[in-house]
């Protein structure tokens, strides 16, 4: 009977230990459910921060008055593509990356970084019905040199990066081949990325980026017409000018000369445009910060408007080995460099190279309800006119990540 009441005794501490074992099991899960979300949060923090600091810089060296050249990026490649050379970078090169790359205030380790970023970049390349985001990396190493297998593999796992062996020495082959990889990636929206390489490059790193969204609120064709853009006082250039009355987000700032309307995308992305004041896209340019795209999400208010936008289609290309240095990032590039954790020879980025294209047009125009309200007479209704330069943003939605940042000066230059 002693060993019965013995018995019956251990059992409920038994089981008592194994239900507080099941709760703390369901403390620690959700700890780290948080601690993720934390990091992705800190991450598009540290991303937001270098878009608009790229663009800034980008945009800064052109002049109030010249007819300065349309800009469009994809900050997010640009800093996925150097976060993840990151990982094999040492010393002084690591921490200008780092610094660089605005991820020194994230305030997370580096390794949950990188864990986030993968999470980030497989949510933003996931397939939606409606809107298509390729966001790619890959590395063009020398076929003779032998790259260390965990930087291989870190930067496969969480970057989703291709490595591609190359013949640098030939260098029109190697030109050729980058050029069709790339081609082939973007689907003919980039048919020549380089127009010559170095046959001294060992390695080079190519970013790419196609985006395609059907809008919520499509424009028909038949509403598109033929109207004056003004670059500056004085010159005027013919655009193919969509029209459409429907509810739009919108919000006049009284901060920045602009007027600000949001166009969304089906799927959970949408495009901010700002139209400067005649004369006063630089001032746009250069007020940009994360506080303004904030401040203009949170004063928008919804309303039926008469909205008129120039198509356009437009691409940028930009040569990183020159804009990163001014922003920090300068030992990569150089003979000082530190790449040690990528392979057992000295190396440096020989060649880096950002090309962003974006269309805008009447796509995914079928819609009832807008062609309804086509039919109310314009005149009750105020009124956007896109017809003056103006700075766009293109976020997603769910992460709040931007995508595209650009400004455009002229919508008939490609």
């Amino acid at each position: 009977m002693k060993f019965l009441l013995a018995l019956l005794l251990i059992i409920p501490i038994i089981a008592a230990s194994d239900e507080h074992k099941s709760e703390s099991h369901e403390d620690t899960k959700g700890e780290k459910e948080q601690k993720k979300a934390q990091v992705l949060r800190e991450t598009v923090k540290g991303n937001t921060e270098f878009a608009i600091n790229f663009f800034k810089h980008v945009t800064s060296s052109q002049s109030k008055d010249s007819h300065a050249e349309n800009v469009v990026i994809s900050p997010l490649s640009i800093s996925s593509a150097f976060s993840m050379l990151s990982l094999g970078a040492r010393t002084e090169t690591h921490q200008e990356i780092w610094e660089g790359l605005r991820l020194n205030n994230t305030h997370c380790k580096e390794k949950d970084f990188h864990r986030a970023y993968s999470s980030l970049l497989q949510a933003l390349n996931e397939p939606k019905s409606s809107l298509q985001v390729n966001i790619g990396n890959a590395v063009f190493v020398q076929d003779t040199l032998a790259l260390r297998k965990s930087f291989e593999d870190d930067i496969q796992h969480h970057y989703h990066a291709e490595i591609k062996k190359t013949n640098f020495i030939n260098s029109q082959e190697a030109k050729k081949e980058i050029n069709e990889y790339v081609k082939n990636k973007t689907e003919g929206k980039i048919e020549e990325l380089f127009e010559e390489l170095s046959a001294q490059s060992k390695m080079v790193t190519v970013n790419y980026v196609l985006f395609r969204g059907e809008w919520q609120i499509p424009f028909h064709p038949s509403g598109t017409r033929t109207g004056k853009f003004f670059l500056d006082s004085n010159t005027t250039v013919d655009v193919q000018m969509m029209n459409h009355l429907g509810l739009y987000n919108s919000y006049h700032d009284t901060q920045l000369p602009c007027t600000v309307v949001e166009l969304p995308y089906k799927d959970n992305a949408s495009m901010i445009i700002a139209v400067a004041e005649p004369g006063k896209i630089h001032e746009v340019e250069q007020g940009l910060c994360p506080k303004t795209i904030q401040r203009w999400r949170s004063s928008f208010r919804n309303g039926m408007t008469d909205l008129s936008l120039p198509k356009f289609s437009i691409s940028s290309t930009v040569n990183l080995e020159k804009a990163l240095p001014e922003l920090g990032i300068r030992t990569a590039f150089t003979d000082a460099a530190d790449f040690s954790g990528i392979t057992h020879v000295s190396l440096k980025v020989g060649k880096a190279v950002h090309k962003a294209v974006l269309n805008v047009d009447e796509v995914g125009t079928v819609a009832s309800a807008a062609t309804g309200m086509e039919m109310i007479p314009i005149a009750l209704f105020p009124s956007v006119m896109v017809n003056n330069p103006f700075v766009l943003v293109i976020y997603d939605k769910n992460t709040n990540t931007i995508l595209f940042i650009g400004s455009i000066r002229d919508p008939t230059k490609s």
